[in-house]
């Protein structure tokens, strides 16, 4: 099951559609259907098209996007109206409303404890893998950075990043959890993300002179979501390059041919 949608940019539709269908990345499948295109001064401009299909088995057993979306509600919706006595107390009424009210706001909590929750989950884990490190937060609309510093950068990081994007992985898991409107987690340490950003995008301009060349299509090594999208933007500003997804997560690939 997947649910299409556009915006002006592809970041914003599946920013919208994780929105909306309160999943991460790791639930779903994202396809460019079109990156759409700006225009001049509105002129000629075109909304990005993303297709976001739901992989997760846990989620796809709710059988359409409809009643997926509107799992959150079930629960309220469902729930029978209190059955008032007209004599009951005005004490007691109050009392009531308090509770409920109580309730609702642990129900929706800042952002800035789940935040700080997330924060103390990632440094246990850590913990846990006997490395000694210092984190910090930086939270920027629905965006938050978890940046780490240890002289144990290189075991954190992994080969190709795989302990970090675990970390992140397991982080952004644990924040939808405690909170339940949109974020998304970005677990960094020592600005591997931007370096690692620079390398996809080299590489992406490096392999597409390959297909040129050879004729030939490239398939790329398996890539989590969030990598696999820097190399789709730099690869559809090039002329004659076109750029899918195959393979199921974790070992989705990027495969570049020629038009």
């Amino acid at each position: 099951m997947y649910r299409v949608y556009k915006e002006a940019t592809v970041d914003r539709a599946i920013a919208r559609g994780l929105k909306e269908l309160n999943v991460t990345e790791s639930d779903i499948r994202i396809d460019v259907m079109d990156q759409g295109r700006r225009g001049l001064f509105g002129i000629g401009s075109k909304d990005a098209e993303v297709k976001l299909t739901v992989i997760n088995p846990d989620l796809k057993a709710y059988g359409t996007i409809d009643t997926l979306i509107g799992r959150l509600r079930e629960t309220t919706d469902s729930a029978p109206l209190d059955a008032r006595d007209e004599n009951t107390p005005q004490k007691e009424t109050a009392a009531h409303d308090e509770a409920e009210t109580s309730v609702n706001r642990e129900d929706h909590r800042s952002i800035e404890a789940a935040v700080r929750d997330t924060q103390g989950y990632v440094d246990s884990i850590i913990s846990e893998m006997n490395i000694d490190s210092k984190s910090e937060t930086v939270i920027h609309n629905n965006e938050v950075r978890i940046n780490l510093e240890s002289k144990m950068a290189a075991k954190l990081i992994g080969k190709r990043g795989a302990t970090l994007n675990a970390l992140q992985e397991i982080a952004q898991n644990y924040f939808n959890s405690i909170y339940r409107s949109y974020g998304v987690i970005i677990i960094d340490v020592e600005n591997y993300r931007e370096k690692r950003k620079e390398t996809l995008q080299n590489l992406a301009v490096n392999m597409s002179k390959k297909v040129v060349r050879s004729n030939e299509p490239v398939r790329m090594e398996p890539m989590p979501s969030f990598e696999r999208k820097i190399m789709h933007n730099v690869l559809t500003e090039i002329d004659d390059i076109e750029t899918y997804s195959e393979g199921k997560e974790p070992y989705r690939y990027i495969v570049i041919e020629k038009k």
